[in-house]
């Protein structure tokens, strides 16, 4: 459960840090904006951070340990294949930090979501995105470079396989556990309106950081 929670807090400071994204008037936005490309986000972040196909969605080095989260949740195994050939792809671009940065960002902020209810602004937020990340490529790379073309042709299928991430917690977490109130709101995607109040909280006092 610390590591789901430490995911959401993460995924939660780098998302308030994105360009106009406290600007969203509807704070719920901001929270199914997260909670639709977390498990994207996670999948980039350990494969940017190590390097290597030798990683798991819970980021486990125990050989055992991780084991016993498969028996737990069987598509860590299921979305192997489908997760090594996304890294192929990030790692052939070579992408510098800003290069990943404004990629972490347009898949956050790109990402559709039927709940959402300002459209107009998070539509102009990631029109403003997605051209700082072909503008910053075009000038690093060359604007005859098709890298930029490769990185928003896979925008789909990580909102696809953060989709089927979803699906597999919520239907393969046991039926006769308790589980923690930001779980079930962040994961399996169910309301709750004491953690609503602790997450509106959370991104709030991010806020004062500006």
């Amino acid at each position: 459960m610390n590591q789901f929670k430490n995911y959401a807090n993460r995924c939660v400071k780098f998302a308030t840090r994105i360009p106009g994204f406290m600007n969203f008037h509807n704070v719920n936005d901001q929270i199914q904006l997260i909670k639709s490309s977390i498990h994207s986000i996670i999948i980039l972040c350990l494969q940017h951070l190590n390097n290597s196909s030798i990683w798991n969605y819970f980021n486990v080095i125990d050989q055992k340990m991780n084991e016993e989260f498969q028996q737990i949740f069987p598509f860590i195994e299921h979305i192997r294949s489908d997760g090594e050939k996304i890294q192929s792809y990030i790692y052939s671009l070579k992408l510098d930090e800003k290069e990943f940065s404004l990629l972490l960002s347009l898949l956050i902020i790109s990402t559709s979501n039927v709940h959402l209810n300002d459209f107009l602004l998070i539509d102009s937020t990631q029109t403003e995105l997605t051209c700082a990340l072909c503008d910053y490529m075009d000038n690093k790379r060359g604007s005859k470079s098709r890298d930029f073309y490769t990185l928003m042709l896979l925008l789909p299928s990580l909102r696809k396989l953060n989709a089927i991430i979803q699906d597999h917690i919520r239907n393969e977490v046991p039926k006769n556990v308790e589980f923690p109130a930001f779980f079930s709101r962040v994961y399996l995607n169910q309301q709750d309106t004491n953690y609503q109040q602790n997450f509106d909280g959370t991104i709030e006092n991010q806020q004062t950081e500006f």
